[in-house]
């Protein structure tokens, strides 16, 4: 009898145990990531390729500035690519493999700069540090523009020449997303992104102004 109590008291205490290793292992482990993928039917423009489609707010890292190597390049008086989409705090190079001299700069709130002109071969390199649009343009050939959007994190994607995104690896939550473009009003929508599950969303922006990224 003495050994049957004995062993029922481990057994009911080895279930308790189990029970809180589960529990204080659920509460620990983060939100599985998923996904928002979706199309974007642009309005009024030949192609849907190029809208900047992003998160407005989400939870970030201590390492959330990208260490990526970004080049924003300069060939056949062209700034490739046109739409450029980064995080705050990224590194940007500007070489010149062109032809010919340029001088890059920008008059933008997010950030002004001018590196006054250089030639084929050389390069120059930017940090930006405030989120928002950055429109670039060389003095010298006034044809040629791109646009810098400088992002606070880095849940965004942008269009295929069939209006398509993804944005992988999102935390399960809340959040807005809007999109950009140039020549497009900005679309927004509010979406619940599940665990483990992406979410599809579709846009239909409008032609027209193009609004800010933040408020």
């Amino acid at each position: 009898m003495v050994i049957y109590r004995h062993a029922n008291n481990f057994r009911r205490a080895s279930i308790i145990l189990g029970v809180a290793f589960i529990l204080i292992w659920a509460l620990a482990a983060p939100s599985q990531a998923a996904g928002i993928k979706g199309r974007v039917i642009a309005q009024g423009l030949r192609s849907a390729k190029g809208i900047l489609v992003y998160v407005v707010e989400a939870p970030i890292s201590s390492s959330a500035v990208s260490e990526t190597a970004y080049v924003l390049d300069q060939r056949e008086l062209t700034f490739i690519p046109h739409i450029f989409p980064i995080t705050v705090g990224s590194k940007v190079e500007f070489p010149n493999n062109d032809k010919v001299a340029h001088n890059v700069f920008s008059l933008s709130r997010a950030k002004e700069f001018n590196f006054g002109s250089y030639e084929p071969g050389q390069s120059k390199t930017e940090v930006f540090n405030k989120p928002g649009v950055v429109d670039m343009r060389c003095d010298v050939h006034q044809e040629m523009n791109a646009f810098i959007l400088v992002l606070k994190n880095p849940y965004f994607a942008v269009t295929d020449k069939e209006g398509r995104f993804s944005i992988p690896n999102l935390p399960a939550g809340s959040y807005q997303v809007k999109t950009w473009h140039e020549k497009l009003r900005s679309a927004r929508q509010k979406v619940t992104v599940p665990e483990n599950n992406d979410v599809s969303i579709q846009f239909k922006p409008k032609r027209g102004s193009a609004g800010v990224l933040y408020r």
